[in-house]
């Protein structure tokens, strides 16, 4: 079957990307795309700048369909749910899409954080894979990238691996800006470059009412209380945001923990004090470089390391937004609420942004067995928490957790509430699969959740892995196997299914051999297909990327 893709009023950069993802999609399918309209379907898009808040149609017709949306990247959003309405076999049977769709999604911010660090995916991987990720996004309905420079790995932002960062940071905002993505960054509200001034650095010790010192500290974070401290963390960030302010930024923002914050007696409790003291000077740098650009003041980690930051931070905003904030950023594991809000609930005029973990949560390492999905936890947290948010920027370490990120994404447009139905939709969708064979894989990849969690033991010899739960280990290798037999080639050889069955392999050797990876040599092959798949190397950090050879 032969496809028309016919631009009736999209920009041409757009829709020469747009134009690139339909030639992928097709292919994949052993579909083709014609460069002539002459007996082929007729795709049309269109921009009607009447269409609001990324609303779109999709409206069929004999041999046509026709895409209308209120701007470029929402276009793509439009392909992408005919797309998933449509079916295609992968052996080159296509049955489009009959009914008409009229769609506005349900949160204004519909995100994705990239996390560029460890030498994990995004870090190393050829530009090129990355960009597909982001084309997969745009289809999905994503309007925002996130990242952020870490800048205690460097001396300035002249450094040569800084200028790499720096540029490879660009190109994944400058993609997504092509499409009509906006880009955002995130930084820690202290951080600092690697030869910061030690008589200028924080305190990070558990003291002044911290029961926990911070997570990860790397004892390079700047004092604000400390004079000349506050000019120290703007000179830094003045440098910095100097390197992108020529492309579209929505968003900064603005992080309290992970790494940084300071326990000295002037600044703890840092969530509520010196980190919002910090902030309008942070604000003002913002505003003079880039004054399009809103702040998102995240909440990470309040509570975790001392007491009362939640309820002293909820007072101030319960006064009124801080200048040019335009969302609080939080994650509530599991749908559990500060007691606070779970009490009094939102204030009036406050919205709120979540940032899901979709990457890290019960995997070890992250991402080293293979694929993974998390329908349950997803469940869990949008249930009790969901109605919170206006949108969010999941954490995303790279590409084995592709279908968390598009169930997330289906959260925020409201596509679909229950993670299963989105899983079922993104196995139709990408393996082509309908009736009995759709209920069966989609089963098994729901399944491999509860094998998930991994007791892990570093102290002797070699690595254990041993899996918490094997109970349906060995229903989901023989599932994902008989699939990868008959599932059409290319679809099987993608690397979304690959990594699925490359999962099922590998927890089931762990379950034959107690946990040691080390053991099997069927593991191990599976293991270094994996890291390749990634493009893990000798400097990739151990969490995120197999255990190969330990």
């Amino acid at each position: 079957m032969y496809f028309f893709l016919k631009n009736c009023s999209l920009d041409a950069d757009s829709f020469s990307i747009l134009r690139h993802s339909a030639e992928r999609k097709f292919s994949e399918r052993e579909l083709e795309l014609s460069d002539t309209e002459s007996g082929a379907f007729v795709i049309e898009t269109v921009i009607d700048e009447s269409l609001k808040n990324d609303r779109y149609t999709i409206v069929p017709a004999d041999g046509k369909v026709t895409l209308t949306a209120g701007n470029s990247h929402t276009v793509h959003a439009a392909f992408g749910r005919w797309m998933l309405e449509s079916f295609a076999d992968g052996k080159g049977s296509f049955v489009p899409c009959e009914k008409a769709i009229d769609f506005t999604p349900k949160d204004p911010l519909r995100g994705m954080y990239f996390a560029t660090h460890f030498y994990n995916f995004y870090h190393v991987a050829p530009l090129e894979e990355i960009y597909v990720v982001i084309e997969d996004l745009a289809m999905q309905g994503c309007n925002n990238l996130l990242v952020w420079f870490d800048m205690h790995h460097f001396n300035s932002m002249e450094d040569p691996e800084a200028v790499e960062l720096t540029e490879r940071l660009r190109a994944i905002l400058k993609y997504g800006n092509r499409i009509g993505i906006g880009g955002s960054l995130t930084m820690l509200s202290n951080e600092a470059f690697a030869n910061s001034p030690e008589e200028l650095r924080a305190e990070w010790t558990a003291q002044n009412g911290y029961f926990l010192k911070p997570d990860d500290h790397y004892h390079l974070e700047i004092c604000p209380n400390k004079k000349g401290g506050i000019e120290k963390i703007l000179e830094y960030r003045r440098q910095m945001l100097e390197k992108f302010k020529d492309l579209t930024i929505d968003y900064i923002c603005y992080w309290p923990y992970d790494q940084g914050g300071c326990t000295c007696a002037k600044c703890a409790p840092w969530g509520s004090n010196g980190f919002m003291k910090l902030l309008p000077h942070f604000t003002k740098l913002v505003k003079e470089m880039l004054p399009h650009t809103k702040l998102i003041l995240s909440a990470w980690y309040f509570d975790k390391f001392t007491n009362g930051e939640w309820d002293s931070f909820y007072e101030q905003i319960k006064e009124g937004f801080p200048e040019n904030v335009e969302y609080i950023m939080s994650f509530f594991f599991n749908g559990v609420l500060p007691e606070v809000i779970e009490k009094n609930g939102i204030p009036d005029g406050v919205k709120f942004i979540d940032f899901p973990e979709i990457s890290m949560y019960s995997c070890s390492p992250w991402g080293g067995a293979g694929a993974s999905t998390l329908p349950k936890f997803l469940n869990r947290t949008n249930e009790k928490s969901g109605k919170l948010y206006s949108g969010g920027f999941p954490y995303s370490e790279g590409i084995f957790e592709d279908l968390n990120k598009f169930l997330t994404q289906t959260y925020y447009s409201g596509l679909y509430e229950d993670a299963r139905d989105g899983v079922r939709a993104y196995v139709r969708h990408e393996f082509c699969v309908e009736g009995e064979a759709l209920e069966e894989l989609s089963n098994a990849i729901m399944l491999t959740e509860v094998g998930l969690e991994k007791l892990k033991d570093r102290s002797g010899e070699h690595l254990l892995f041993r899996i918490a739960d094997t109970s349906a280990v060995e229903y989901v290798y023989r599932t994902l196997s008989r699939y990868n037999r008959i599932l059409p080639e290319k679809i099987r050889r993608n690397r979304k299914f690959r990594l699925w069955y490359l999962r099922a392999v590998i927890d089931r050797e762990l379950a034959a051999f107690e946990g040691y990876p080390i053991e099997s040599e069927v593991c191990q092959n599976a293991m270094k297909e994996v890291n390749e798949i990634y493009h893990a190397s000798e400097k990739t950090k151990r969490w995120v990327c197999a255990p190969v050879n330990q």
